[in-house]
């Protein structure tokens, strides 16, 4: 999850929460529920990974999955349940806000098939999502979304929260298989959020970040 905090005080933070939380976690919703549409081979990378339930289930569907996360506690368990669960999972410790611009050079040259960010949120990374995904790659993102009346179900911290139909806006370029908002069940409390899934078209030109002229994907 996005923090504007240190990062001394946010990798203290989040190596304290994921000290004691069980292994495996949960994917996220819209991984979860839209398993199908993962190829059955090919690289995919986890963002903001914390114990890596999204990393762990693109193993479990047969990628050869890159995760990366703020603290080194989540990273060195992921890397020992990956282990002794023979999965093709590497993790790896980076602050993406603070140091991200070497991260995400390194990100853009790999070319992922899939690439799942859940509760994070930071927009300067949205451009390099894009350029890090293959022509025909697939994008999952979900995380929380700000209501119409402006209510805070979730995290207390405003940065953490999306505009309404924010997402669709940033990655319009993208091919949209997939959006939905609102709350994650039927509680009356529950936060509102996000889900995403969108495709980099096939006719994608790597020169200037567009479609080329003579060919477009459709839905």
């Amino acid at each position: 999850m996005n923090s504007h905090q240190p990062s001394l005080s946010s990798r203290a933070k989040w190596n304290q929460r994921h000290q004691q939380r069980e292994l495996p976690v949960a994917a996220c919703r819209v991984l979860q529920n839209h398993r199908d549409l993962l190829p059955c081979t090919g690289l995919a990378l986890d963002v903001a990974c914390g114990l890596g339930g999204n990393a762990v289930l693109l193993a479990q569907a047969g990628l050869e999955c890159e995760a990366v996360d703020i603290s080194d506690v989540a990273v060195t368990r992921l890397n020992d349940y990956a282990r002794s669960q023979n999965l093709s999972l590497t993790a790896r410790q980076a602050d993406i806000e603070t140091n991200g611009l070497g991260l995400v050079s390194n990100l853009v040259a790999k070319q992922y098939d899939v690439i799942t960010v859940s509760y994070f949120l930071y927009r300067p990374l949205f451009p390099a999502l894009i350029a890090a995904l293959k022509p025909g790659g697939l994008l999952f993102y979900q995380t929380f979304v700000s209501t119409a009346a402006g209510e805070m179900r979730g995290p207390k911290n405003s940065n953490f929260y999306l505009h309404k139909k924010e997402l669709l806006s940033h990655f319009k370029g993208l091919e949209i298989r997939y959006y939905c908002e609102g709350p994650h069940d039927r509680n009356d409390n529950a936060a509102a959020e996000a889900e995403l899934i969108a495709r980099k078209p096939s006719s994608w030109n790597s020169s200037d970040g567009s479609l080329c002229s003579d060919t477009r994907s459709s839905n």
